[in-house]
């Protein structure tokens, strides 16, 4: 739910862009947390079903906290495991695209997002028949 708020006269926060009447949007959390939840599950490369998000939010920053699996390749296909990225770095370059697209999507600071792995998961084999 998104609501507008209108703005007292003499507030400085509150900057209009061109044509628009002063004010301040406020979403509301849980809008934030699937926002977050499904650009985590882009970024990480898994289902967002997986991913757990919480927010802790201030008025002009907010702290993202994530769990979820983490993608690895199949452990029979020994090519891809080598070429495979280390986990370590693989999550804090996961880690820094979050901050980066959450702070433009969410237009507020996010001053740190803390990931935490809590599994694998592998591709799916899929059957031929």
């Amino acid at each position: 739910m998104t609501t507008v708020t209108p703005v007292r006269p003499g507030d400085r926060t509150a900057v209009a862009g061109p044509g628009l009447p002063p004010g301040r949007v406020e979403v509301a959390d849980r809008v934030l947390e699937k926002t977050a939840q499904r650009v985590a599950a882009e970024v990480i490369g898994v289902d967002a079903k997986g991913i757990d998000i919480d927010i802790a939010s201030g008025r002009d920053s907010a702290v993202i906290r994530v769990r979820a699996p983490w993608p690895i390749p199949a452990l029979d296909d020994a090519a891809a495991v080598r070429a495979a990225t280390p986990v370590l770095e693989a999550a804090t370059a996961a880690q820094s695209e979050l901050r980066s697209r959450l702070t433009r999507l969410f237009g507020r600071e996010i001053s740190r997002v803390d990931l935490t792995i809590s599994g694998a998961t592998a591709p799916q084999r899929k059957r031929v028949l």
